[in-house]
C-alpha cells in the first residue's frame, strides 16, 4: 500500500470516526447513518416486489428478433424522403429493411400522432406545439416544401399493417389514452411479433408492460443522455451545477443500464443502447439476462457490416438504402 492510499484510508476512517461520535450526540445523524444502512436493503426489496417479470422463450418475442436486421430510423429517409412519414416507412421495406421506428406525440385532445420534436417548426415550418394542437389542425400541416400531411399514429399503423412492416414505437409521454390505443392496435391486428415499445422514460414501458406484459418493451439509452443533447456527447444540457448534477446521474444510470439492472426492472426484452455503446461484451451479457441488444442510429457501411454480419445485433440507420446488401 503507498503512502498516498494510507492516507486516504486514514481520512476515511477518521471521518467516519469523527460522525460516530457526533451521532452519540445528535438524534438526527442517528437517524441518517440506520437510514444509510437499510437504503441498500429497502432497494433490494423494491426491486424484486415491483419488477415485471420478463418473457421467456415466448415465440412471438424470438420471431421478432429474427426477423429484424435494418430498421429506417423515422423511416427511410432521403432524396426530399420527409422523416416518419408513410412514404418514409414504405421505402424501407422497398429498400430491403424489415422495420419503421416511429415516434408519437399526443395532440391538445389526446389524440397520438407521429412526430419527432414536440413543437413541428423543424418538420413544417410552423412554430407550435402539439400539446396546444387539435387533431384537426394537426391534420392541417404539411411538412416543408411538399403537399405531405403529417400522419396521425392510426394511419401510421394501418399503413405498415397493410404493407407488412414491423414498427418500434419511441414514446415520449405515455397516458391511459395511450396505453389503450397500443393495446387496442396490437390486439386487434395481432402484431405482438410486429411491434416493440420503446423509450428514454423508464416509467413509460413499465406502464406498457403493465397494461399488457405480452407487449414488447425496450429500453432507450446513450451515454451522457442526462447531460448532453448530441449524440457525440458534446453539447451540455445544463450549465453550472445543473451540469455537473447530470454528470452525476449518467455515471450512477451508466451502471444501472450496464449492469441491466434497469431493463430487468422493467421486464424489458431488448436494450436499445445507442451504437457507440455497443459491443460484443454488452450483447453477451444481454444474453445472459435473456435481453436482446439493438442499435441506434448507424449510418457507417463498415459500422453496419460489424453490428449485423459480426454481432448479429438489430440497428435502425436513417437510410435503409445505402445499407451493404
Amino acid at each position: 500500500m503507498d503512502l498516498l492510499t494510507f492516507l486516504a484510508w486514514v481520512a476515511i476512517i477518521g471521518f467516519v470516526y469523527f460522525l460516530t461520535l457526533l451521532a452519540l450526540k445528535f438524534t438526527t445523524i442517528r437517524v441518517l447513518f440506520v437510514t444509510i444502512a437499510f437504503l441498500p436493503i429497502a432497494l433490494m426489496l423494491a426491486f424484486f416486489i415491483f419488477r415485471i417479470p420478463q418473457l421467456t422463450n415466448e415465440a412471438h418475442k424470438n420471431e421478432f428478433f429474427n426477423t429484424w436486421k435494418v430498421g429506417g430510423h423515422r423511416g427511410s429517409v432521403h432524396n426530399k424522403i420527409p422523416e416518419n412519414s408513410l412514404r418514409a416507412f414504405s421505402a424501407v421495406k422497398k429498400e430491403g429493411g424489415q422495420l419503421a421506428e416511429m415516434d408519437i406525440q399526443i395532440t391538445k385532445d389526446g389524440v397520438p400522432v407521429i412526430c419527432h420534436d414536440s413543437n413541428v417548426v423543424r418538420v413544417t415550418g410552423v412554430d407550435k406545439e402539439i400539446s396546444t394542437m387539435t387533431v384537426e389542425e394537426f391534420r392541417q400541416l404539411r411538412f416543408l416544401n411538399t403537399n405531405v400531411s403529417l400522419p396521425t399514429f392510426a394511419e401510421a399503423v394501418a399503413h405498415c399493417v397493410a404493407n407488412d412492416i414491423m414498427m418500434i414505437w419511441d414514446v415520449k409521454n405515455v397516458d391511459e389514452a395511450l396505453l389503450t390505443e397500443f393495446v387496442t392496435q396490437i390486439r386487434t391486428n395481432n402484431l405482438y411479433s410486429k411491434v416493440l415499445v420503446s423509450g428514454f422514460n423508464p416509467i413509460d414501458t413499465y406502464m406498457v408492460k403493465m397494461a399488457d406484459p405480452k407487449i414488447l418493451t425496450g429500453f432507450t439509452w446513450r451515454m451522457w443522455e442526462l447531460s448532453t443533447t448530441d449524440e457525440d456527447a458534446t453539447i451540455p444540457r445544463f450549465t453550472g451545477a445543473l451540469n455537473a448534477v447530470a454528470n452525476i446521474l449518467d455515471v450512477l444510470v451508466y451502471g444501472l443500464a450496464r449492469s441491466f439492472i434497469i431493463p430487468k426492472f422493467l421486464g424489458s426484452d431488448m436494450a436499445f443502447y445507442h451504437v457507440n455503446d455497443i459491443s460484443r461484451y454488452l450483447k453477451r451479457d444481454a444474453a445472459s439476462n435473456n435481453i436482446y441488444v439493438a442499435g441506434w442510429t448507424s449510418n457507417n457501411a463498415d459500422e453496419q457490416k460489424w453490428l449485423r454480419d459480426y454481432l448479429d445485433v438489430p440497428f435502425l440507420t436513417d437510410n435503409v438504402s445505402t445499407v451493404p446488401k
